[in-house]
């Protein structure tokens, strides 16, 4: 009987999730949890590259010319090209595919570091022919775009998708767009989506999904009728059917949620059910950039998910900003920042510090906000994210010789920021503060060093004693033969002579350490790809040997070779800005 019963109520469902709304059915009365939202028509497709395929052969001497018919293959579509930093139709060239299938889907998603973000994202998105295969290939199109959205870089994720030409027939693009569409609150597009795809099999994410936006548009009846049945066919996702009470008036707390699928995200927020402290454990860039903008969540809860979103480069800083300044705080508060901040650390801290830098217009008293702010940031694992965040307060300080203090604070978070000639000009006002202060003169040698990885016309007052002179003050500090380490190592990346008696001066540390290292076979292909020019492949490997750890957590000479490889390929530029990276987390 009951197996009678459950046949009777696949059918019901099947019959319910297959009538679109509006067929006739009987409708609950209207039950609105989020906007009606605009469908909008979809962007141009950029312009994918043509592969040719073989022509078909005429028969010989009847004059009749056959063209070659040109298809797109879906793997090597992009939306970037050499003219807009894109590494070129030949990057892949002299890679195997096996190779490609095997390591890309493995590139790091989460780490802090901007600089092999932006290799990442250019790897990802360049348009090239990948290479031949014998055997039966991997569809890389789901896995490049499927990473984009994994950083959070939903834009870059969309756009690569549109460029697919199998997009709407390839199962796994049309899942991650849903997804991308439900963490950027665009449930119009996401619902259309699963409108579409809910007859063509019994898959329980756009069941739930169908659900969902059934609850939309007021079926609340249909969508708790499809719960039953989720239910009944032994579905396990409680986050989903809690969320779905809610949705239909019930409890409106949901005690954890420390795995959140973009769906329940976006249930949540349609909701308006406040989201748990531990929606952010899994520290995943495109959940907390979800929830950063997400008016559901506690204001405190949200600025920890933007700061490590914008950590991560999931976050636009516009964005972070803009959050710091929504803050509210008291008049004692902001009248006296510098001792809030000296009695508690963390986001509410640094928003309270970016509000009141914004409001001063005395550049000192701007100054000393910025400095205490770019300390916080540095004793929290965030500082080219400080640094990058209180850019527009930094540029709004003028360089003079009455900030000379200052200077040393400003030159390195110009050089974290990106911002590398503001960093030249105030380095100016230090040289200039030298001449008749001791303090100013030996912050020059500590900062001379770093600004010549940056390039050599950064470095104005090198010479050959340079290094030595930097030794010298370093070597007294506890962490001066780790930091002697680091430097030299990444001098020798890029051909920048280290005198033998330097390296000779570490031997007095410790002859064994332990580090995390590549696999030995990735790092030894990285040496083969770099000296074959194989661009591709270089970065490829180059970002797998960084790891989710990044430059800042690199043994030396793993970054050493990392950095002389990706510069034996043309990519000097990227090599220079890890290279800061690592030199300025390390505290130099």
């Amino acid at each position: 009987m009951k197996t009678k019963i459950l046949i009777c109520s696949i059918a019901v469902l099947a019959a319910v999730l297959t009538f679109p709304a509006g067929s006739g059915a009987q409708k609950t009365g209207p039950l609105l949890l989020a906007p009606p939202q605009r469908l909008e028509p979809p962007k141009p497709q950029p312009t994918a590259p043509a592969v040719p395929e073989k022509p078909a052969e005429a028969p010989a001497g009847n004059g009749v010319q056959v063209d070659a018919l040109l298809t797109v293959d879906p793997d090597s579509v992009g939306t970037l090209t050499k003219a807009n930093g894109g590494f070129g139709e030949r990057m892949w060239v002299g890679t195997s595919r096996r190779l490609i299938e095997r390591l890309l889907p493995h590139l790091p998603a989460n780490n802090s570091s901007a600089a092999m973000r932006d290799l990442s994202r250019r790897l990802l998105l360049s348009a090239a022919p990948l290479p031949e295969s014998d055997e039966a290939s991997i569809a890389l199109i789901p896995q490049r775009v499927g990473l984009l959205a994994m950083m959070g870089d939903f834009d870059a994720a969309m756009a690569l998708l549109q460029a697919a030409p199998d997009r709407a027939s390839n199962a796994d693009l049309v899942r991650i767009e849903a997804d991308t569409h439900f963490l950027s609150n665009d449930n119009a597009r996401a619902c259309a989506l699963a409108t579409g795809r809910i007859s063509e099999g019994d898959d329980p994410y756009w069941q739930k999904a169908f659900i969902f936006c059934q609850m939309l548009t007021g079926e609340v009846g249909k969508a708790e009728l499809g719960i039953a049945l989720l239910r009944e066919l032994g579905v396990e996702d409680e986050v989903f059917f809690a969320l779905g009470d809610a949705l239909a008036g019930g409890d409106k707390v949901i005690e954890s949620m420390a795995k959140p699928a973009p769906l329940h995200l976006a249930m949540a927020r349609a909701g308006n059910v406040q989201l748990p402290a531990d929606v952010i454990a899994g520290n995943r860039p495109a959940v907390l950039r979800a929830v950063a903008t997400s008016p559901n969540a506690p204001v405190e809860l949200r600025l920890e998910a933007a700061e490590r979103a914008e950590v991560a480069g999931a976050l636009p800083v516009e964005t972070l900003r803009h959050l710091y300044t929504s803050i509210s705080f008291s008049a004692e508060d902001l009248a006296n920042p510098l001792s809030r901040t000296e009695a508690e650390s963390g986001p509410l801290s640094r928003a309270l510090l970016y509000r009141t830098a914004v409001i001063q217009t005395v550049p000192t008293a701007q100054a000393e906000v910025a400095a205490r702010a770019l300390a916080l940031g540095h004793e929290g694992g965030r500082y080219a994210s400080t640094a990058r965040t209180f850019l527009p307060v930094l540029q709004g300080v003028p360089p003079s010789a009455e900030l000379a203090w200052f200077a040393p604070a400003a030159v390195r978070a110009f050089l974290a920021a990106g911002d590398y000639e503001l960093a030249k000009a105030w380095f100016a006002v230090l040289r200039a503060s030298a001449l008749f202060d001791a303090q100013s003169s030996s912050a020059i040698n500590a900062l001379l060093p770093v600004l010549r990885l940056a390039g050599p016309d950064y470095a104005d007052g090198w010479t050959p004693t340079t290094l030595a002179q930097w030794w010298s003050l370093a070597e007294g500090h506890p962490e001066g033969a780790d930091r002697g380490a680091l430097l030299f190592s990444l001098f020798d990346a890029f051909d920048e002579p280290v005198p033998a008696n330097l390296w000779e001066s570490l031997l007095d540390s410790p002859e064994r350490s332990t580090v995390v290292m590549p696999r030995p076979a990735l790092w030894f292909q990285l040496r083969i790809a770099a000296s074959g020019v194989r661009i591709g492949e270089t970065v490829m490997l180059s970002l797998l040997s960084l790891g989710d750890g990044g430059p800042s957590q690199a043994d030396p000479m793993i970054l050493r070779d990392v950095l002389a490889r990706l510069r034996a390929v043309g990519q000097d530029a990227g090599a220079r800005a890890l290279a800061i990276e690592a030199a300025l987390a390390a505290g130099l």
